[in-house]
């Protein structure tokens, strides 16, 4: 056999070995049911507790505000293993769930982080400040931090396990807070149930997951 047959030969063998192969099109956004990957959805997930848990897990699990501020004397570590939650399971940032009641001072409600300042109930007055998050922009990752049903390994990265704070803060801005009116409250009494996070010692910020103007 010819150099040149030779060559056509093995044209022809490569030719039908690359005709073997297929490929298989799938449309955009269905993947997952060809790699068995779910894809991750923190709307969802949040929702799902919302809908299952909600409100009545903080309920349950909230300690007074006056009477953890009372027994942490100054330094909230000390009462971490009886009341609070750390972001990364024994480490982190450290998160209490709380309820009281207390008079509002002041109303912050056109800003991007909104906030009601408020004095609460079996407190001494100080320098400290004392708020509750209105949004529709929240500091913090309070609400998710502080359940124990939702951890941080359960996700493959930092975005992901950020997003599923978002989505919670707004399930409570739709259902919490936009159903409050809190114009013209300075004075009246507000009750609450939230999570806070220890940042500064000269402020205390709370999310709330139940608010109810006297």
């Amino acid at each position: 056999m010819s150099k040149r047959n030779l060559i056509i030969g093995a044209v022809v063998v490569l030719a039908a070995a690359y005709g073997g192969l297929t490929a298989t099109i799938i449309p955009e956004g269905t993947e997952a049911q060809l790699t068995g990957e779910v894809v991750f959805d923190p709307t969802v997930n949040a929702q799902n507790f919302w809908k299952e848990q909600g409100p009545k897990y903080f309920e349950d699990n909230a300690v007074d505000f006056a009477q953890l501020v009372s027994e942490a004397n100054g330094d909230f570590t000390t009462v971490a293993s009886k009341y609070g939650h750390y972001s990364m399971g024994d480490s982190g940032e450290l998160s209490f769930i709380v309820k009281g009641t207390g008079t509002i001072k002041t109303v912050k409600n056109k800003l991007r982080s909104g906030y009601v300042a408020f004095q609460p109930d079996g407190v001494p007055e100080s320098s400290v400040s004392y708020r509750l998050q209105i949004g529709p922009v929240f500091k913090n990752s309070s609400v998710r931090d502080t359940i124990n049903t939702i951890s941080y390994r359960d996700y493959k990265n930092q975005i992901e396990w950020a997003q599923v704070s978002v989505a919670l803060h707004n399930l409570i801005l739709k259902d919490v807070l936009s159903q409050v009116n809190f114009e013209g409250t300075e004075g009246r009494k507000v009750s609450y149930v939230g999570c806070y996070t220890v940042t500064r010692p000269s402020q205390v910020l709370i999310t709330p997951v139940s608010v109810t103007i006297e």
